[in-house]
């Protein structure tokens, strides 16, 4: 076989003398457009050291309008000055009058560029374009999750509830009648006692804490699910030798926590008083 020839076009006959060239040129240029099309379509995929797409200034990831000055650094908004407004601003990193200007070119190479998630480790398979990767991970069901029972390390990829559920097999439960006060027997080595409106089904997180010195702190977390619509009261109650301790107030219902479990209101319990009891500690729940 021969080289490889040019594509030749051969227009005959007298009736086609004007419109072929036209006609070959509308092909030529429908043609053109595809191709170009289908390169604009076109991916690859690349590595790249996440330390490059950081900000000189505060090393927090680059988010636009972005700035560069005349010496090379770049700055994300977060970092650019008032002048961004007019596509010019000062160079925090020289600390000099560097006139600083927009960067559309990292600006275009950033809003097409997608990562993988930061969780993916954890199971998380999904794509994310840049600009939304702080906002995917605020919000993604396989970020790491802490859980309100001490000495819990923690979890991923299960909301609150069925991390208590699977992670807790030996968490006791409790049915629970609706605006009625019911009576548990807390051993004094027990963490946290799963509570369940008998009416909805709802589920409540009783956790006895331990960071509070010289005692424990009760508290109630809402374990949020498809039977968790509404919000709920409580009312929690320990009888002592010399009187009750009480504590109201109203149980939300939590998906996941992203920071250590910190109680908004939780009810003080002394050891003198928690300690007193040689088995079972006589706390009260109320729910409606």
């Amino acid at each position: 076989m021969g080289s490889k020839r040019p594509r030749q076009v051969l227009i005959t006959g007298c009736s086609v003398g004007v419109k072929g060239p036209q006609v070959f040129a509308r092909r030529w240029q429908a043609e053109t457009a595809a191709t170009t099309s289908q390169h604009q379509e076109e991916k690859v995929t690349v590595t790249i050291d996440a330390n490059l797409l950081q900000c000189c200034v505060c090393s927090g990831p680059l988010t636009t309008p972005l700035f560069q000055c005349t010496k090379g650094h770049i700055s994300c908004s977060d970092c650019c000055t008032d002048g961004a407004l007019d596509d010019e601003s000062e160079c925090l990193m020289c600390r000099e009058p560097e006139t600083a200007t927009r960067c559309r070119a990292i600006e275009r190479f950033l809003a097409g560029m997608s990562v993988p998630c930061l969780f993916r480790q954890h199971g998380c398979t999904e794509m994310i374009p840049y600009r939304d990767t702080q906002s995917h991970e605020a919000s993604c069901r396989y970020a790491p999750s802490h859980c309100p029972i001490p000495g819990c390390a923690g979890y991923a990829g299960k909301s609150l509830a069925d991390h208590i559920r699977v992670g807790h097999p030996t968490v006791h439960h409790t049915s629970v009648r609706p605006d009625c006060v019911t009576p548990l027997r807390m051993h004094a080595s027990e963490q946290a006692r799963v509570l369940w409106l008998s009416s909805c089904c709802a589920k409540f997180l009783l956790v006895a804490g331990r960071d509070v010195p010289s005692g424990r702190s009760l508290s109630i977390v809402g374990l949020m699910d498809e039977q968790f619509q509404d919000e709920f009261k409580y009312r929690i109650e320990v009888v002592g030798k010399d009187g009750v301790l009480t504590l109201s107030g109203q149980a939300n219902g939590v998906e996941r926590l992203a920071r250590p479990y910190q109680a908004s209101a939780f009810l003080f319990v002394p050891n003198a008083i928690w300690d007193s009891y040689p088995e079972d500690i006589p706390v009260f729940v109320h729910l409606k």
